[in-house]
């Protein structure tokens, strides 16, 4: 890993680039996303921001950014301006770097009733990102629910997330 090849990049790097998040899906507290015994799914809009903690990068290809690269993600999630949970996303470089180019992620939401799911295309412009995904499933309460989610940055650290799950 060369770390003092990725300083530079870092540096220039705004924090959302590194993860799109996925970036990420999220279902309310009080919504129950599972069809849990209805004989009808369940259809809920969902709203949340993802918050960046911490990253780590890993360059895996030649020495700077460059395809293959990795950015390993930490985060914190509100909803209505309201702790709700934290998230973790993993993004790897598939054309460009994680700056200026377009990457794939997944993600795990961990929430007060069990964990959701990502995994979606990031497309990253001067380190501010924008992407979609799907909802493939979840733990617990949110067993059985799929869906899909869009996001974009709204700060450098912060993205905000917009769900349709079924379940």
């Amino acid at each position: 890993m060369a770390d003092h090849a990725l300083k530079g990049d870092i540096m220039r790097l705004h924090v959302p680039a590194l993860a799109a998040v996925t970036v990420a899906v999220l279902v309310a507290g009080g919504v129950a996303a599972s069809a849990g015994g209805a004989s009808k799914s369940k259809n809920t809009r969902l709203t949340v921001q993802v918050k960046t903690k911490t990253v780590t990068l890993v360059d895996t290809g030649p020495a700077g950014a460059s395809p293959g690269d990795m950015a390993l993600e930490d985060d914190t999630v509100t909803r209505q301006g309201q702790p709700f949970g934290t998230a973790q996303f993993t993004c790897i470089a598939h054309s460009g770097n994680l700056l200026n180019g377009n990457a794939e992620c997944t993600g795990t939401l961990y929430l007060p009733n069990g964990q959701i799911e990502t995994q979606g295309g990031v497309t990253s412009t001067n380190g501010f990102i924008k992407g979609a995904g799907a909802v493939p499933g979840g733990t617990r309460r949110y067993h059985g629910v799929r869906g899909s989610y869009t996001f974009h940055t709204t700060s450098p650290t912060t993205r905000v997330l917009q769900f349709k799950l079924i379940g």
